[in-house]
């Protein structure tokens, strides 16, 4: 990908809140792009809010983990309950072996879950820029090699690849909040993308995983500090707006959590701090969006 920094603002469509969040970071902030669920509750209400002109460049987050499967259950038994939602965690599918009789019976039907969400997104008039999925499932060698092979009949030439890098700064600084399984997180991506050779594009590096849930002014910064101006990076962010009213809208209890939590909008607060938008000026940064389009705003 051409150089830039993607700021891009994952789970459009999971909760309005969720989607405030976004489209404010977007106007306000230094968001440049959201991906968005197809597998929700709410796919319809913010496909009206994005017809209305004012939203950010859209790219499809491909779920096998959240809300109910596009193509049902009758045709993905494996990846959901009767009723059609998703019954599987994300370390189960990134720690599956999708190999022998495992993966005769499990692959053909992500194939066709993806396939019915990117239909799904096609039909209702998006044009992704990129995909990427929730909860970095995708990162698994035999997943990726799948989506690359779909991506480009729905016209999708870009792809996550989240490779993040680790330092031990970031180590000491993550463990001082404690949140030590964003370092699994990381240690498991980083051990599958060996295995992953991207031929679509992506982006020269990525972060997000590792402040996942407890982000910091700082840490951004720090990354945005870190990119050469001949170099791509993909920020990966979760900005909301909750509120007092928020209902549980899925039936396992952490994906409401998360929601919900204030870690929401203290991100979104950040991504609109002006400081972060002086410092990618400063830098002589761009800040664009995957498919190249640098932000006007």
């Amino acid at each position: 990908m051409s150089p830039g920094l993607v700021v891009n603002a994952d789970d459009l469509a999971i909760h309005p809140r969720t989607n405030a969040g976004i489209f404010s970071a977007w106007r306000s902030g230094i968001v440049t792009s959201a991906t968005m669920l197809v597998t929700t509750p709410y796919f319809e209400q913010t496909v009206h809010e994005l017809g209305r002109g004012d939203g950010p460049p859209i790219g499809i987050h491909l779920s096998l983990t959240l809300g109910k499967a596009v193509a049902g259950h009758r045709e993905v038994p494996n990846l959901t309950d009767e009723e059609g939602d998703f019954t599987q965690s994300s370390a189960g599918l990134l720690l599956t072996r999708l190999t022998g009789e495992n993966g005769r019976r499990l692959l053909p039907q992500i194939r066709r879950e993806l396939e019915a969400q990117l239909g799904l997104a096609r039909d209702h008039g998006l044009r992704p820029t990129h995909a990427d999925s929730h909860q970095h499932v995708h990162m698994h060698p035999a997943i990726f090699s799948l989506l690359e092979e779909i991506l480009p009949r729905f016209g999708i030439g870009r792809v996550r690849h989240s490779l993040e890098t680790l330092s031990l700064a970031a180590v000491i600084g993550l463990l001082g909040q404690g949140k030590p399984i964003n370092l699994a997180k990381v240690a498991l991506l980083r051990l599958l993308s060996r295995r992953v050779r991207p031929r679509l594009a992506t982006t020269d590096g990525f972060f997000g995983v590792l402040y996942s849930g407890v982000v910091t002014k700082h840490a951004i910064a720090a990354a945005i500090e870190s990119l050469a101006r001949d170099r791509s990076l993909e920020i990966c962010v979760h900005p909301g707006l909750p509120d007092a009213e928020n209902r549980p809208a899925y039936p396992r209890g952490y994906e409401n959590d998360f929601i919900g939590s204030v870690a929401r909008r203290r991100e979104h607060d950040i991504l609109v701090d002006p400081d972060l938008r002086e410092l990618v000026r400063r830098r002589g940064l761009t800040l664009v969006s995957f498919d190249g389009r640098a932000k006007a705003r």
